[in-house]
């Protein structure tokens, strides 16, 4: 048996095996607020075998350990049934070590509610702004690196997608207050 039939690898060289979780992977985490009510924590786990670099810079950006952190920005854009951005810092849009991010593991699926997706302008042009999925986005696989997914939070998961409308704008002031690595 060869690695295409072991994996049932498909024409555009997607596996269609889905479980990217590990216990060795990191889990951090985001605490949301809708104005001056703290709604909870949404609890990650991180890719890091399937894309280490953009684990690694999402995970500083949480731990906020070079000098930023998501704590204090806002999710500014989302659309009813796609997901939720959050986490742009400046103009730049650069990761957490100051350089726009190479796209990782392209074969990743985003095939479930929850995963954490790097958006781009183009290759190899990630930076600290994330998007949270709020369902199957198979039209984003082979273009943004998936790096992560939701374990704990699916309460202020379903707060913020109520939050949005299907023209792309967030109708609530969500902020991440706090964010950190478990």
């Amino acid at each position: 048996m060869n690695t295409r039939q072991l994996f049932n690898i498909n024409k555009r060289g997607f596996a269609s095996l889905y479980n990217y979780s590990s216990a060795a992977n990191p889990r951090v985490y985001l605490t949301v607020a809708k104005g001056d009510k703290r709604l909870g924590d949404l609890v990650f786990e991180l890719y890091a075998e399937q894309a280490p670099a953009t684990s690694e810079s999402f995970r500083t950006l949480c731990a906020g350990s070079e000098g930023q952190s998501f704590a204090g920005t806002s999710f500014h854009q989302g659309m009813s049934g796609f997901g939720i951005s959050g986490g742009r810092m400046g103009e730049e849009n650069v990761g957490a070590f100051g350089v726009r991010l190479q796209d990782e593991d392209l074969s990743l699926r985003h095939h479930k509610r929850g995963q954490l997706t790097l958006p781009n302008d183009g290759e190899n042009t990630g930076g600290s702004e994330f998007t949270i999925t709020f369902g199957e986005a198979s039209y984003l696989d082979g273009y943004q690196t998936v790096f992560g997914e939701l374990v704990d939070g699916q309460r202020v998961l379903d707060a913020l997608e109520a939050g949005v409308d299907r023209h792309g704008s967030v109708s609530e002031d969500f902020k991440i207050v706090a964010s950190g690595q478990k």
